[in-house]
């Protein structure tokens, strides 16, 4: 191996430097619409702030769990400002109203963050976008409802709040086909709801992702019970919906809302990073190529939960790297497979190939 290359390669890998450009984009929120009578300059600062604002409630919504987002909801304005990284206007015209219409992509320091979240003692969650298959059971009386007849079946994917939110850019749903069997199976079962095994309705046989939602009425009270398999995790949850009496619409639209915004609840429980505890990860870096180094150094670059990283060992054949990480070790896996790696653990060695 050159011994220049060797050297240069080495230098690059001293520290981990930040990639504004990254592709991860958990910390980017785009498309802020802000709309204002007035252009002027100190008014611009406003404009700026309030874009600023709503982007990093969208932020927090989309990453943090629920009874942490509504905390910092309240944060500052300045405290905001200053965990922000980079942001564009991207469009600012008038709109047809003859107001101002500016439209801002956002990027938060993933560093910021951190520190910000860490001081909390709050996590947050590391996630991506899904598709998730839904079949939602309606129970009324003695009854059961499946498809057409089934308000939730029939709306569940065109009733959204007027706000663009979190669920719904993080997942994308579809409908369970109608299949005969899973109609007979549910029947068969009716009086002990609660003890339906997912894994037999055939509905969900083809997907990853599924959830199995019976909503339903007892004693007065307007439930829903939610079951859910989400790369292969299986998590159960029975929630309290709202019921108007004068308006059986009305709630049935409340709950299709409610019951998306907790599956979201429970993806981000799945994926909660613990900023508080980084953990340390050794593993050989197999080298088959000159720019290997490189290309490694990209990756952990990329990835936001790797905090830095250093050399331990080097010779012609591997590179022995030590990382610094936050979250589960299953989640630094997961991060290594997304990318053109070759990742092999044996005996709790973990060696790792470019493609």
């Amino acid at each position: 191996m050159n011994k220049f290359f060797c050297i240069f390669y080495i230098l690059l890998f001293i520290t981990k430097t930040e990639n504004v450009l990254s592709k991860n984009l958990i910390y980017d929120v785009n498309n802020i619409e802000i709309e204002s009578k007035i252009s002027n300059s100190l008014n611009n600062k406003k404009l700026i702030e309030l874009a600023f604002k709503k982007a990093f409630i969208i932020f927090v919504d989309k990453t943090l769990l629920r009874a942490d987002a509504k905390i910092l909801y309240k944060t500052k304005s300045e405290v905001i400002k200053d965990l922000v990284l980079t942001y564009q206007i991207i469009k600012n015209e008038k709109s047809y109203n003859n107001k101002n219409l500016s439209i801002f992509n956002i990027k938060f320091d993933p560093k910021k963050i951190n520190t910000f979240l860490a001081k909390r003692e709050m996590s947050y969650a590391d996630i991506s976008n899904i598709s998730l298959t839904v079949l939602p059971v309606l129970i009324k009386g003695q009854d059961i409802f499946l498809y057409e007849e089934n308000f939730f079946y029939k709306n569940w994917l065109e009733l959204k709040e007027k706000e663009k939110n979190s669920y719904e850019a993080l997942i994308t749903y579809n409908l369970a086909l109608e299949n005969i069997e899973d109609l007979e199976y549910i029947n068969s079962i009716k009086k002990n709801i609660n003890l339906i095994d997912i894994k037999k309705i055939n509905s969900f046989n083809k997907d990853t992702n599924y959830a199995l939602l019976i909503i339903y009425s007892v004693e007065n009270n307007f439930k829903a019970f939610i079951k859910t398999s989400i790369k292969n995790k299986e998590i159960d949850r029975n929630i309290k919906l709202n019921f108007y009496a004068e308006d059986e619409n009305k709630s049935y639209q409340e709950a299709i809302i409610y019951i998306k915004k907790e599956i979201n609840q429970i993806w981000k429980e799945q994926n909660l990073i613990d900023v508080k505890t980084p953990s340390f990860l050794d593993f050989f870096l197999e080298i088959e190529k000159i720019n290997d180094y490189l290309k490694l150094k990209l990756i952990l670059d990329d990835i936001d939960i790797i905090e830095n990283y250093s050399v331990l060992e080097i010779t012609k054949d591997y590179a022995k790297i030590r990382i610094k990480y936050k979250g589960k070790l299953s989640k630094i896996k997961n991060k290594f497979s997304s990318y053109k790696t070759n990742l092999k653990i044996k005996n709790n060695v973990w060696k790792l190939k470019i493609k």
